[in-house]
């Protein structure tokens, strides 16, 4: 083989064959179970994707979670369609799509090398194109995000298929694949917010490629106005909706975008500057911490691509006249930009964009090193530094298939990052008997990812706040995250020693991370308050009575007032539940009111739309008694309301009198001094 005749094809293409296998193979293994568990954003994405199968309207933006483009949305829908709803199924078009783009890299590295821009011969874009494909099928980065259930993943792809077109038009001077360009321009706004930077970036090229290079607009000027219009027709509908719902557009970007407050001396500037080390050294030094997105520090490029990676910025540079040799180090400055500009910088998953900059960069530093071998008097130089090359790279795929499956694949920072622990707490709340309730606290049963994965009835309260138990006569399970929450199981074990411990689950660390406490059928409703009540509340909620962490306080202290409810019936609204401490006259309020807490039952965390007939609720309201509150006994008062129209729910004693004022006077506070 000669530097000027290149490789045959057939080889070329067998070479591309086994480099896409091998991207295949580091995506597709242990899927099913590497990364385990299924965290937050993933469930979103898998509830999303559901309700679309079982006929929810198809939406050209999705407004949950802070705002979310469609497009992976759809894949995951189509993945369930076909393999059902299992946690890997969400993850099989990240891991698909980011297989894809391996070929597509070759493509780009071919085009940007291998046109009559670089010397005419073809082997220089055929080394390119393959070793930028074999270099983003083994990069750490890329195969990370290829495994989880997220759209970063379709940055890549798209910008590689815009920029292999786009290079490919220009070095053939061919109209339709200037569409395609557009096309994925386009296209590329439908993926994620990091995508709004591939069309950014297309801009920045043909400006800089207008201002380096004679006549390049009078050339090719048809061809990028057929790209422009086709990324404009494209991008019209979701482009449509973002300029008129601007608030979807940038309420995800403001949330984590710099803004130079919070105290930050010098101000947005002084921010930027801050990020840019970190942005700089995730190449070299220390990349992403979030063990869900990075084996946590491990910079993008390990030694030797690193090495490769600098050779091949040094190569870019002195090509700067030409457009196409110098757009990697273009494409790396723009597609970095989201991370610059947003906290936690580096954050892979927003400059995850820049990877195909990346292999391009590392391919053209190996293929500098070839050429500078054929310059050698030894005959087989190039030949032994190709080997050579092969041999590094060979070690970088292992060294990357290491740190993901051990390393990372055995950290126990995964239990948490991909929220292990509730995979499997949804397969224990399954297991259960159909006529058993089952409580969870404190994480709302609304978490995305028991959404997708609970098959059952599943109730939840913060047992921080309150208690849940279930209506006489029902067994109940309630699982208790006592890593969050450990007041829960000490209470019902001390409210209802009939119960036990029927299951426990430990965390990477060998912690408990969640305990489930088995209450058995029961006569009484629930543990009794230490004072009774026999009020009701719209003919759908009991008061059976309240207690108090002390009977007697002085003034500015704090007095935690427990309400013990009983559901009667569905409730159609969420009432708020008002305490208010009444004595003499308070020239403060204006009247007898001294103290107060107001909020939904369970501090919000279990409303009463959500009460079902005969459970029992305990509901904590925090008290505190003024400074300058006189001794005396101050009665407690209790009612509910709905703070939409503020019109309290009708109040009656047990003989189902109206009560005044639509409140229950139902204990006395004693402050002493």
């Amino acid at each position: 083989m000669s530097m000027e005749r290149g490789i045959p094809r057939r080889w070329e293409a067998l070479a591309l064959l086994l480099i896409t296998l091998l991207a295949a193979g580091l995506r597709f293994y242990r899927l099913p179970e590497l990364p385990p568990g299924l965290h937050f954003d993933e469930g979103f994405k898998a509830v999303t994707a559901r309700s679309l199968l079982e006929g929810a309207p198809p939406r050209i933006f999705f407004e949950s979670d802070m705002g979310e483009e469609p497009l992976g949305i759809y894949l995951v829908a189509a993945s369930l369609a076909l393999v059902g709803p299992e946690p890997w199924a969400v993850r099989l078009p990240s891991a698909l799509v980011g297989t894809l783009t391996v070929p597509l890299a070759w493509w780009l590295g071919r085009e940007l090398w291998g046109g009559r821009r670089e010397g005419g011969h073809r082997l220089a874009g055929q080394v390119v194109g393959l070793g930028t494909a074999l270099v983003l099928a083994v990069l750490y980065w890329h195969l990370s995000f290829s495994r989880i259930g997220m759209e970063p993943i379709l940055v890549p792809f798209f910008a590689s298929l815009a920029f292999a077109a786009l290079a490919w038009g220009l070095n053939n001077g061919r109209g339709p694949v200037f569409a395609l360009a557009g096309g994925a321009l386009g296209g590329s706004l439908y993926t994620y917010k990091a995508g709004y930077f591939v069309p950014l970036l297309a801009a920045v090229f043909v400006v800089y490629a207008g201002l380096v290079e004679r006549g390049f607009l009078r050339r090719h000027g048809r061809g990028l106005l057929l790209a422009a219009l086709v990324a404009l027709l494209v991008a019209a509908p979701i482009g449509l909706f973002l300029v008129t719902h601007p608030q979807n557009a940038l309420q995800r970007p403001a949330s984590v975008a710099l803004t130079g407050g919070g105290g930050t001396e010098g101000g947005l500037p002084a921010a930027l500057a801050g990020n840019l080390g970190p942005v700089l050294g995730l190449f070299f030094l220390r990349g992403d911490a979030n063990p869900r997105s990075n084996l946590p520090g491990r910079p993008a490029l390990d030694p030797f691509l690193a090495l490769l990676f600098l050779i091949g910025v040094g190569r870019a540079l002195a090509g700067f006249r030409r457009p196409l040799t110098f757009l990697p180090l273009l494409w790396l400055g723009v597609m970095v930009v989201p991370t610059l500009i947003t906290e936690h910088a580096p954050h892979f998953g927003r400059a995850i964009g820049a990877t195909p900059a990346l292999a391009l960069l590392c391919a053209l530093g190996g293929w500098t090193l070839v050429q500078g071998a054929a310059r050698l008097r030894w005959r087989w130089a190039p030949a032994a530094m190709a080997v050579l090359l092969l041999v590094g790279l060979g070690l970088a795929g292992a060294s990357t298939a290491r740190a993901y499956f051990q390393t990372w694949g055995r950290s126990p920072d995964l239990f948490y990052a991909y929220d292990v622990g509730l995979v499997q707490v949804a397969g224990y709340a399954n297991s259960r008997p159909g006529d058993e309730e089952v409580y969870l606290t404190p994480t709302p049963a609304e978490h995305y990812t028991l959404v997708f994965l609970v098959n059952r009835p599943l109730s939840s309260f913060d047992g921080r706040q309150g208690a849940l138990f279930p209506p006489p006569g029902r067994a109940a399970t309630v699982i208790v995250l006592v890593q969050e929450d450990d007041v829960s199981l000490p209470v019902l074990q001390a409210a209802r020693p009939d119960g036990h411990v029927a299951w426990t689950l430990n965390d990477g660390w060998g912690r408990t991370y969640a305990a489930a406490y088995y209450l058995p059928p029961s006569a009484a409703p629930a543990p009794d308050p230490e004072h009774g009540s026999e009020a009701t509340f719209g003919g759908a909620a009991r008061l059976l009575g309240y207690s108090l962490d002390a009977e007697t306080t002085s003034p500015g202290e704090m007095v935690t007032l427990v309400l013990y409810w009983q559901a009667l019936a569905p409730l159609e609204r969420d009432y708020t539940v008002f305490t208010h401490l009444l004595g003499g006259y308070n020239p403060a309020t204006d009247g007898p009111l001294w103290a107060g807490h107001d909020s939904q039952p369970d501090g919000g965390h279990y409303p009463t739309t959500t009460w079902q007939p005969g459970q029992v609720i305990l509901d904590q309201h925090p008290l505190l008694v003024p400074a300058d509150a006189p001794p005396g006994d101050y009665q407690i008062e209790v009612g509910l309301y709905n703070l939409t129209t503020m019109t309290r729910l009708p109040a009656t004693d047990a003989a189902g009198q109206r009560l005044p004022d639509d409140a229950v006077l139902i204990g006395v506070l004693r402050v002493t001094k």
